[in-house]
């Protein structure tokens, strides 16, 4: 199923996508190590590595966006270019133009999470 979104949500918005994925991971992951083996100078570490996190899943779900709206831009030059169109055609498009940010606004909610939680952590 994740190749058929990576095919359908344009390949070169789903390319950045999961590299933005694969960062947040790293450094999510990079996080979890420092929570496990605290110290008091880490703080200042954990503090800009879980806002780097928050700015990435913040430009995720941007970049999501911005995808849509060419997606969409594309379809209803498609549209109107065939004129007379059937509904379903017309919300599958709409389902296809979703998958970037989809992908994208999942990965903001888990770098919010993740930001959070570290905030609560480092009081």
């Amino acid at each position: 199923m994740l190749a058929k979104h990576f095919i359908e949500g344009d390949p070169v918005g789903m390319t950045v996508i999961f590299g933005l994925w694969l960062t947040a991971i790293i450094l999510i992951g990079k996080l979890i190590y420092r929570w496990t083996n605290k110290s008091e100078s880490d703080e200042k570490r954990n503090k800009a590595v879980s806002e780097s996190i928050l700015f990435i899943g913040s430009f995720a779900f941007l970049f999501g966006l911005f995808f849509q709206v060419i997606g969409m831009i594309q379809a209803l030059k498609a549209i109107e270019a065939a004129g007379d169109i059937s509904m379903a055609l017309i919300a599958g498009g709409l389902k296809v133009s979703l998958i970037v940010p989809v992908y994208g606004f999942v990965l903001f909610l888990i770098s919010y999470i993740t930001w959070f939680i570290n905030r609560k952590l480092s009081k």
